[in-house]
This record gives structure tokens, C-alpha cells and sequence, in this order.
């Protein structure tokens, strides 16, 4: 009896230390696992402080680089700056300069042209006293030879050889005269920008195209020069066009009391009852962009 109640103590007692040590292997391997947890914890911290540490210089060298791309833009915008400011101090002198030459050639050419408008009257005003002193002289040698003949058309034909020559003459100077006028106004026909439209040399260019033209209506085409002066005369016209002017056309027209323009009237045996010629153009109509700065003075030819 006491041996079974010694064993059963003892199986008792060996149940006990078997259900402990089963529980502390339990436990161990519960600490082993939360201890593999903790080291996989661990390294995955360690990990990410890596890419953290990684992640943290790559975004300083980044902001690094922005800044120094920033300096270098700003260092760039300043020097486009000073680079503008150049750029501008030099238009603005260029522009001076280029109005003050302007200026200066147009004062010039303006000289110029006066003076050798002065040269042609001069010429001009010789040229009609030789004539005239060449008629007075051959009318005194007619009076004197009236029986020869042969010495009038001699005479005569001095005279006319005379007027060819004076028409000539004429014709070379208005060429010139023609050339200068079209490159006076090729000269200021872009320098009126800005500012009120000077018309001074236009009309006073417009006026000698329509003393020329007249006299070319009188002029027999045959004269040395004749077709080149009219087509001097065609490109002045084109180049008024082209500067916004317009030369109305009036010679030759017929004449009708709704033109705006003094009308001095002269006889002519030659004309048929009714008709009325404008036979002479002394101010011509000039119209500037489809407005008329100066009216027409003309010469009107009719019958008795």
C-alpha cells in the first residue's frame, strides 16, 4: 500500500516535470520564433535606414544640383540682362545716328537739288538770249540778202537746227533733272514714319514731271532723248505710286467744269466747236493716298 501510494507519487511527480518541460520547450521555441522575428525586424530596420540614409543623400546631391542649376540660370538671366541692355543702348544710339544721317542727306540732296535747279534756269535763260541773238542775226541777214534765196533756207535752217539743238538740250537737262528728283525721292520715301507727311518735295517734284510732260507733248518725238526722258518720266510716276502719291493725268484730256482745277483758258483756230483740250499742265493734281494735298492749274485750248 505504501509502495503503490510511493509509485503513484512518483509517476505523479514524473507527469508534473514531463508537463513542465514541455511547456519550456514550447516557450523556448516561442522565444526562438519572436527572437528570428526580431532579428528579421532588426535587419529590415537596418535596411531601410540604409535606403533611408540612401534615399536622404540622393535628395541633398539632387536639391545640391538644383541649386547650383538655379545660380548658374540666374547667373545667365543676369548676363542676358546686361547683354539686353546693350542691345538696346545701341539700337537706341544706331537710331539716332541713322535719323541724324537722314537728316543730313536729305539737307544735302535738298542743296543740291536747288542748286542744280538754279543751273537750269540758268542755262535755260542762255540758252533762249542765243537763240534769240541767233534769230535777231538771221533776221537782219534776211533783211539785208532778201533776194538769196538759198541764204533764207539757210538761215532756216540754222534756225531749226538751233531749235533741235536748244530741244536737245533741253531734253539732257531734263533727264538729269529727272534722275535727281528720283533719287531724292527714293532717298526719303521710307523717312516719314512716325511723324507728319512732309509733301514739300513731292510737289515740288510733281510740278516738274508736268512741265516736262508738257513739253514733251509739244517736242517732236524724233529729238535725241525723247523716249528716254519718257521713260524717266513713267518711272518717277511709278515711284510716286509706290510712295502713296498720284499724279492725275490731265494732258490732252478733254476739258470738264467738275475738274478741280483753275482753268486758264486759250484760242485755238485748230479745234472743232465744243472741244476743250488741256493743252498745258502748270501745277498738276496731286492726290496722296486717295487724297488730294494740291489742286490742278491748267491751260484749256478751245475755238473762238
Amino acid at each position: 500500500m505504501g509502495f503503490e501510494l510511493s509509485f503513484a507519487q512518483t509517476a505523479d511527480d514524473g507527469a508534473g516535470n514531463y508537463a513542465t518541460q514541455s511547456q519550456l520547450e514550447e516557450l523556448g521555441n516561442k522565444v526562438d520564433s519572436l527572437q528570428n522575428s526580431l532579428n528579421e525586424l532588426n535587419e529590415a530596420q537596418s535596411r531601410t535606414e540604409v535606403r533611408l540614409n540612401s534615399l536622404s543623400h540622393e535628395f541633398s546631391s539632387a536639391i545640391q544640383s538644383l541649386n547650383d542649376d538655379n545660380t548658374a540660370v540666374k547667373i545667365s538671366v543676369d548676363s542676358l540682362k546686361g547683354e539686353c541692355g546693350e542691345l538696346r543702348d545701341m539700337q537706341r544710339s544706331d537710331t539716332e545716328n541713322l535719323h541724324q544721317k537722314i537728316a543730313e542727306t536729305g539737307d544735302s540732296v535738298k542743296s543740291d537739288l536747288n542748286a542744280r535747279t538754279v543751273w537750269f534756269i540758268v542755262i535755260a535763260v542762255l540758252i533762249v538770249i542765243i537763240l534769240i541773238l541767233v534769230a535777231v542775226v538771221l533776221s537782219m541777214r534776211l533783211k539785208k540778202e532778201t533776194s538769196s534765196i538759198a541764204e533764207v533756207r539757210k538761215a532756216q535752217d540754222t534756225l531749226q537746227s538751233a531749235q533741235a539743238k536748244l530741244q536737245e538740250e533741253s531734253v539732257q537737262l531734263d533727264n538729269k533733272l529727272i534722275e535727281l528728283l528720283d533719287r531724292q525721292m527714293t532717298t526719303s520715301g521710307g523717312n516719314q514714319s512716325g511723324a507728319e507727311t512732309d509733301h514739300s518735295l513731292a510737289l515740288k517734284v510733281a510740278d516738274e514731271v508736268a512741265r516736262i510732260e508738257t513739253n514733251l507733248l509739244h517736242m517732236d518725238p524724233s529729238v535725241k532723248g525723247y523716249k528716254q526722258l519718257q521713260r524717266a518720266v513713267r518711272h518717277i510716276k511709278d515711284n510716286f505710286v509706290a510712295n502713296g502719291y498720284e499724279i492725275v493725268d490731265m494732258l490732252g484730256k478733254q476739258y470738264n467744269g467738275g475738274m478741280k482745277a483753275i482753268a486758264n483758258f486759250v484760242t485755238d483756230e485748230n479745234l472743232k466747236d465744243g472741244q476743250q483740250i488741256i493743252t498745258k499742265v502748270i501745277k498738276p493734281q496731286v492726290n496722296y493716298n486717295q487724297r488730294m494735298i494740291q489742286s490742278a492749274e491748267i491751260e484749256v485750248s478751245q475755238p473762238e
